[in-house]
């Protein structure tokens, strides 16, 4: 077993089912529910691990009812809105371009978890003119799955340092890519957002904000935080936690971003196998409503990628 980059310790396994009211035995209890449930779900391609469904259960406050929509939808989702799916092996020669810091910049997640056991991210650009939105979605989603397999899955903290990013780079975020990206976090890991920070932010961030509050939900819109400089980020994470580009202790966002890099490759042999994994609609129980599933209306297949 490679080692974690989500060091989670057992007194965070045992605390985290206590947040929803449950017990480690109760959870364990509920994980076996779900897996006999999925075994009668003949339209899905796969058993879920169990680590898996537990993380599902957390990300759903341990609602068996709402676990069973999110991890359907899980499976669901790659022929729904294929988007962000087909192509999406970190081992396609453009996946791993945009992971090199010579070209796109840092993606890195803390491997310690932070302060009521969120997880802390890092983004940031490198050069002006490089963002592709499609190709940062398909990797974001690709480190969500490694969450699965790894993480306490309680919710996490964004931080966004938008020093390099240009007004070009701003215009490639359509309010019609970032509904689909927002479709997938909320129908899939149900967007466990505690708080964006989006720092050192240029004068025209007015028009990525207005993008993000058309299509969020206003409470979730209310935890984004924007500062000119990131100063601020001194003050919320502790020296431990904070990489060394910002006054820290911690590892530097290359170092993260490097940590990244090793561990897709760890799960290369899952995402081979998720290249094939989809649903059988011939053998749902019943017939799927794409527009209650997304809560959107027309077919996202339909829709090109901005």
């Amino acid at each position: 077993m490679p080692e974690r980059l989500f060091h989670v310790n057992s007194n965070v396994r045992k605390e985290a089912p206590k947040l929803f009211g449950k017990t480690e035995e109760s959870v364990s209890e509920d994980v076996g529910v779900l897996k006999k449930w999925i075994q009668t779900q003949h339209h899905l391609p796969e058993t879920m691990k169990n680590v898996k469904i537990r993380n599902f259960l957390l990300l759903n406050k341990c609602s068996i009812g709402k676990t069973k929509l999110k991890i359907d939808m899980y499976y669901t989702i790659r022929s729904m809105i294929p988007d962000f799916y087909d192509d999406a092996n970190p081992n396609n020669s453009h996946m791993k371009e945009y992971m090199d810091i010579r070209y796109e910049g840092y993606f890195g997640v803390h491997p310690v978890l932070f302060e009521n056991m969120y997880r802390v991210m890092f983004y940031k650009v490198k050069m002006p003119n490089t963002v592709v939105p499609r190709l940062e979605a398909m990797r974001n989603f690709n480190v969500a799955e490694i969450r699965l397999y790894e993480d306490c899955m309680i919710g996490e903290i964004l931080v966004c340092d938008m020093a390099n990013v240009s007004f070009n780079d701003l215009l490639k975020i359509t309010p019609t890519f970032t509904a689909k990206v927002l479709a997938i976090y909320q129908k899939v890991y149900s967007l466990r957002l505690k708080a964006m920070y989006i720092v050192n932010s240029p004068l025209y961030i007015n028009h990525f904000m207005a993008v993000l509050k058309k299509t969020m939900k206003p409470k979730i819109f209310s935890r984004i935080k924007v500062f000119h400089d990131c100063e601020v980020l001194k003050q919320v994470f502790p020296k431990e936690i904070l990489p060394k580009d910002y006054g820290g202790d911690g590892p530097s966002l290359e170092e993260l971003n490097e940590m990244v890099k090793i561990k897709l490759t760890q799960y290369q042999e899952r995402f081979d196998k998720l290249d094939k994994l989809r649903v059988n609609e011939e053998l749902r129980p019943e017939k799927l409503d794409n527009d209650e599933m997304l809560g959107f209306h027309g077919n996202f297949k339909k829709l090109e990628v901005d």
